[in-house]
């Protein structure tokens, strides 16, 4: 352990015991750091309709999964989708059959997500306190724990949060290696490994990749690499192909009615490709917009964050401290290169962010830093971000029918986060006023202002417009002008997805069907059906607003009895 580390701590004993105590103990910290991921990431859970597109499209494969029987292959209703392994959809699949829900019941899909958040907090915490000491590993936990970007991606059943929990273990594991540099043990070693297989089943070989950038940093910084031998690489390559590779072969011998359906190659043709090549699905921005967006995704840390890295890097001859730039500073620079940008790309380098910021706030220079002339200007940008997301979050509530009065609470958390830019930073009562801030802001959003959006939820309403309608046999849904994942999750997965002409000729051809059409085409429709014969029945009316597209929506449920059925 870097003796230098613990040497640094701020002179305020306030903050030494009050810290102390709380890190103290074999399983209070643990305990108190998963209150903390209850009161953040449970509230919305229920509440939350599922998200577009990539939410729902995880759910859905999923949901196939389950009625199929078959999983090995990923498929969004007909079409495979070879974009991420399997992994996910594993962890989904467990949650929905222990939850024992209906399979259109959209929460226990998130519950893998969520338990991923609360494992990564707890890792954090577990290898911080070893390669600094239990105080400033217990505000490395919390600080990763509030950050927005973790608290968002715990409430979305997509690969993310997985992603963040296998590389912090194995980045975890790595670290203690890397500081102690000896007597690692044989679990110390398989939790790297197995780390790095759950990461490459989840989302790829983005958590190797993180390692392999932040072992090179390491070896040319050290000029050798003689610790990695730690690892064990004789048992724990073998394992990691051992746990990966049949899936992967497997996935690449065909399935489902089109036979080709090779995961890695389309995998890399289809999704890996085009974003190292230029911005897929209008996704592209240019270098710097990772850190400029660390002002929100790393709120409220986010305000030390630069300070933080700044005295990391003035220290970076001490063993943690040097761990921690590399991992992030590789990882970051990788994803800011990519042209593909997306604001969760850079979770798998907050646990190294957030043991640089819990190490600044253990030390007398943050403070000094912070109040120079740039760290009062950055201060008074990061506050003004602060205030313009406050206020956008009441513009959202206002323009799409949220509830103001929670809306306009969040605001006032954010102002009083605001104000604190300007309080010293290494006093107890502010480092406990910040965590606070941050995770009455992340439960009164994800608990009281998302849900309420009602005109943002039209596959939900639509749903719910269907229901009293639908019987047994009745046949699937044909939709034409509204084809978001969310709406196919919840209608059905043989939900048709056509024009406005083929859900009409649908109709016709099968009376007892329901139909989704655009409001403004309804009187075409009706003329159309009327001229054969029959009658066209408006059953219900959806409007709100589709954020996938920015486009407005008016739907109309229909239905049509035949000219053979009429009185």
């Amino acid at each position: 352990m870097s003796a230098s580390i613990l040497s640094s701590r701020p002179a305020d004993p306030q903050t030494n015991s009050c810290v102390d105590k709380l890190a103290s103990g074999g399983a209070r910290p643990y305990l108190i750091l998963s209150v903390l991921c209850a009161l953040l990431y449970l509230p919305g859970l229920m509440s939350i309709p599922p998200t577009d597109r990539d939410e729902a499209r995880f759910m859905q494969a999923t949901k196939q999964m389950i009625e199929t029987g078959d999983y090995v292959h990923i498929h969004f209703q007909d079409e495979p989708r070879n974009k991420k392994p399997a992994g996910i959809h594993w962890l989904q699949t467990a949650a929905v059959k222990i939850a024992g829900q209906d399979l259109s019941t959209y929460w226990p899909y998130r519950l893998p997500s969520i338990f991923a958040a609360w494992l990564a907090v707890m890792a954090c915490f577990a290898v911080a306190r070893r390669v600094s000491d239990p105080a400033t590993g217990f505000i490395a936990g919390g600080v990763l724990a509030t950050s927005f970007m973790v608290a968002i991606e715990a409430h979305i059943a997509k690969t993310d949060a997985a992603l963040l929990a296998a590389t912090t273990v194995a980045m975890g594991a790595l670290a203690v290696m890397y500081v102690r540099r000896e007597g690692a043990s044989l679990a110390l070693a398989l939790a790297f490994w197995i780390g790095l297989a759950a990461g490459t089943l989840v989302k790829g070989p983005v958590s190797l990749v993180v390692a392999v950038l932040a072992v090179a940093a390491l070896a040319v910084a050290d000029r050798g690499a003689r610790w990695l031998k730690q690892t064990r690489p004789l048992i724990g390559f073998p394992l990691l192909l051992a746990l990966t590779l049949p899936w992967l072969l497997a996935s690449s011998r065909g399935g489902g009615s089109e036979g080709g359906n090779n995961f890695i190659v389309e995998a890399v043709r289809g999704d890996l490709i085009p974003k190292l090549i230029g911005g897929q699905e209008s996704h592209g921005a240019f270098p710097g917009t990772h850190t400029l967006a660390s002002l929100i995704t790393f709120w409220p840390w986010s305000l030390l964050a630069p300070f933080a890295v700044i005295l990391g890097w003035r220290r970076r001859a001490e063993p943690t401290v040097r761990f921690c730039l590399a991992w992030l500073i590789g990882t970051w620079a990788m994803f800011e290169l990519v042209p593909t940008k997306l604001p969760h790309y850079t979770l798998p380098a907050f646990p190294a962010l957030a043991l640089l910021s819990a190490i600044a706030l253990r030390s007398d220079a943050l403070q000094n830093l912070m109040t120079t002339a740039p760290g009062r200007i950055y201060r008074a940008l990061w506050a003004a971000v602060t205030l313009a997301l406050g206020g956008g979050i009441v513009f959202a509530a206002r323009e799409y029918g949220g509830d103001i009065a929670m809306a306009s609470m969040a605001a006032l958390i954010l102002a009083a986060s605001a104000a604190l830019a300007f309080v010293t930073w290494t006093k107890t009562g502010t480092i406990v006023l910040a965590g606070l801030g941050a995770a009455a802001f992340a439960m009164v959003l994800s608990g009281g202002v998302i849900p309420s959006l009602s005109d943002l939820t039209v596959s939900t309403r639509l749903a719910a417009a269907v229901a009293p309608h639908r019987a047994a046999g009745q046949g699937p849904i044909a939709m034409a002008g509204y084809s978001e994942p969310s709406a196919v999750f919840l209608l059905g997965t043989d939900t048709i997805l056509t024009s406005t002409a083929s859900v009409t000729d649908y109709l016709l051809s099968h009376p007892s069907a329901i139909g989704v059409i655009e409001a403004e085409h309804l009187d075409a429709v009706t003329r159309a059906v009327a001229g054969t014969g029959g009658t066209l029945h408006k059953l219900a009316d959806v409007e709100g607003y589709n954020y996938s597209r920015g486009d407005p929506v008016a739907l109309s449920v229909v239905t049509i009895t035949a000219p053979e059925a009429q009185p």
